[in-house]
């Protein structure tokens, strides 16, 4: 359970630290649109599911491969 709270925690950490520069100029971040925004969080969250979702399926493997499964 504590792993999958880190998981989920990690993503919204980076979001909520690398928002802050979009946040130093209040003119560009209001001035923005929301769709923009969504944008900022799919191109900082894209990345870290794609390698979750790699490591999850290497280890799957991994693990068949010592069960003996082919």
């Amino acid at each position: 359970m504590a792993a999958v709270l880190k998981r989920a925690v990690r993503p919204a950490l980076a979001l909520l630290a690398l928002a802050a520069p979009a946040a130093a100029c209040p003119y560009c971040a209001l001035s923005q649109g929301k769709d923009t925004l969504v944008y900022i969080a799919a191109f900082l969250v894209a990345p870290y599911l794609l390698v979750s979702g790699t490591w999850m399926v290497i280890r799957h493997i991994l693990q068949a491969e010592r069960a003996g499964k082919p």
